[in-house]
């Protein structure tokens, strides 16, 4: 972006109130930061409207991780250049934008303006450059921390981010390249949040990070993961989650915290990957096989009824039959509560894009749908056994669809429920009725008392 600073202040200053959508792809961390967007254009005065249609500006803040993530948001924006005639601007920011540049216009030729994944309090300005008849960019190197105001979608459930980027370089991850090197959060600011949460009445938090296990690596000396989840133990607020967690760093400490913390939820999302030792050496994962599985048994044994869940990707270069079906013997030991599985996209500029994609398409469909087919099977069987119970249920929101209310439990699995609004926002008792792959449902004991 060209220009003097104070001349683009102005024109930001200078523009009637204009009204903004902020359209979301990818991770929870994603989504918390279309929460900092939103803030940063209501402090510069902006009016927040959920459709595109009603906005003078469309901003959309995309994902990168796969080559589907990028083919949505190129469609979407192509759906999107039909309200241009009406005068809208379009906006794309996020790791897509970080990563392809100004790449970004020859992919999507009808956007206005590009941004990043850093130096957002600088977006009004672009707003008003690409108001002036420009094509702006500002694609800033990730470093640093950056303290954004957040506007808050729920008043029940909130994220915090705890650290930004990751410096593990997997061989097919392009977060290192658009989201910079890992950074940790300072840990005063982090339970500063945290309390002004809890003062609120919050039910729930998800603490955030592309790998959090990993938190106080880049601090020497200052505290680490373990040492944050026992500070945050002492918060006043039910219910505290993280994720994502790397297996190359999630400790004995860690575990021991998980186990102590009475409002650290029995959740632990810990992305396997692969089953072969073969396969996560070339995806340079920095665990063994053996070593994943001696993570999952100290969890169990620590942390009663724990659910893990996992990320899995199938069809990475050089995958056998035999690398898939030790992927699959791993699911089935490992017991996974939901398996998130993708087959395997080259990203540009990652060590892996590098390697022959040699798993036909057909060939990643077939062992993905085996990937789901096995997970469902697992998912149903420890649904199965909770029916009778009565679990802790935080009523989330309603599913019009069915006709029923929907949340979670602690350990993190979907209950529905029949319910009216008031539920909404609530811990609840429900005694479990009925079980699917998908979700338990159940009818509300009572609710429970603060």
């Amino acid at each position: 972006m060209k220009g003097e600073k104070s001349r683009l202040a102005d024109l930001g200053s200078a523009q009637p109130r204009l009204k903004a959508c902020v359209l979301t792809w990818g991770c929870q961390l994603n989504q918390h930061h279309s929460e900092e967007l939103v803030g940063v254009l209501k402090r510069a005065g902006y009016e927040i409207v959920s459709r595109p249609e009603e906005a003078d500006v469309v901003l959309l803040n995309t994902c990168m991780v796969r080559q589907r993530a990028e083919d949505k948001v190129v469609g979407r924006v192509g759906e999107l250049a039909r309200l241009r005639r009406r005068g809208t601007l379009i906006g794309v920011g996020g790791c897509m934008a970080q990563g392809r540049k100004e790449e970004l216009f020859e992919l999507c030729p009808e956007i206005d303006f590009a941004f990043g994944t850093s130096g957002w309090d600088r977006l009004p300005e672009l707003i008003a450059q690409a108001r002036a008849g420009h094509r702006p960019t500002y694609f800033p190197s990730p470093q640093g921390w950056e303290e954004l105001p957040v506007s808050r979608q729920s008043r029940f459930k909130a994220y915090v981010t705890i650290a930004e980027g990751c410096s593990h370089a997997c061989a097919y991850c392009i977060v290192p390249l658009v989201r910079g090197p890992f950074r940790s959060r300072p840990l005063p600011r982090i339970m500063a949040e945290l309390r002004e949460l809890a003062q609120a009445g919050y039910q729930e938090v998800t603490l955030l990070g592309q790998n959090v296990d990993a938190y106080g690596t880049d601090l020497p000396g200052g505290p680490n993961f373990a040492h944050l989840l026992e500070e945050v133990a002492s918060i006043p607020i039910p219910r505290i989650r993280f994720t994502s967690s790397h297996p190359a760093y999630l400790t004995e400490d860690t575990i021991a915290a998980i186990a102590a913390g009475d409002n650290i939820c029995e959740h632990v999302h810990l992305a396997v990957q692969s089953g072969s030792d073969r396969v996560l050496a070339r995806m340079r994962r920095g665990y063994t096989r053996e070593e994943f599985l001696e993570i999952v048994a100290a969890l169990r044994r620590r942390v009663p009824g724990v659910n893990i869940t996992t990320d899995v990707i199938v069809g990475f270069p050089g995958e056998t039959e035999a690398d898939f079906q030790a992927t699959l013997d791993l699911i089935e030991q490992a017991e996974f509560g939901t398996v998130y599985v993708a087959a395997y996209s080259p990203r540009p500029g990652t060590q892996a894009a590098r390697l022959p994609d040699d798993v036909p398409p057909e060939e990643k469909k077939r062992r993905l749908e085996e990937v789901l087919a096995l997970s469902r099977r697992i998912a149903l069987r420890l649904h199965q056994a909770r029916v009778g119970s009565v679990v802790e249920v935080l009523v989330e929101g309603f599913l019009p669809e069915k006709g029923l209310y929907f949340g979670k439990t602690r350990d993190f699995r979907t209950v529905l429920l029949p319910g009216e609004e008031s539920l909404v926002g609530k811990l609840v008792q429900v005694r479990v009725e009925q079980a699917s792959p998908g979700a338990l449902r159940g009818e509300v004991v009572k609710e429970k008392v603060a």
